[in-house]
């Protein structure tokens, strides 16, 4: 009895609820200006020259400062094969040693030479002519902080 009663109770909930739609939202349309449009700028005035009234703009060129002297390690091969290290004058003699090691790192096919640029900071940078590996990187770094006394 109890489950017939449970049925019949189940069965008949949706058919004894009240469900009414809720109010539909209300909602005024915002209106909104249009902006004004501007006015178009005036065609620049014609002299009675002729010319056109616009200035000719000067070019400033600054020219690139020149690179102070720079400690410099030059790799070449000679005419037998074998590969040279050659210094600039003001590579002190005592960091000879780790030219030739750059130079031994370096790519052999090239020319290739290392200029270390010491900065205003206290800090260096190092150009190369050509790319070089990173090995080859590490060797010029090694002769360019004992060239220029930063160590």
């Amino acid at each position: 009895m109890r489950l017939a009663l449970l049925i019949f109770t189940l069965m008949a909930t949706p058919a004894l609820a009240f469900d009414q739609p809720p109010n539909e939202p209300s909602y005024e349309q915002p209106s909104f200006d249009r902006p004004e449009t501007p006015t178009p700028p005036s065609p620049p005035e014609v002299s009675n020259d002729g010319e056109d009234p616009v200035e000719p703009r000067v070019v400033k060129v600054v020219p690139k400062p020149a690179p102070v002297s720079c400690p410099k390690v030059k790799c070449v091969t000679d005419k037998d094969g074998h590969r040279r290290a050659m210094f600039t004058a003001d590579v002190p003699a005592e960091m000879y040693h780790l030219g030739r090691n750059f130079c031994a790192t370096a790519p052999k096919n090239v020319e290739v030479t290392a200029c270390c640029l010491a900065k205003p900071d206290h800090t260096y940078q190092i150009l190369y002519n050509v790319s070089v590996s990173k090995k080859a990187h590490y060797k010029a770094k090694k002769f360019c902080i004992c060239a220029l006394g930063l160590d």
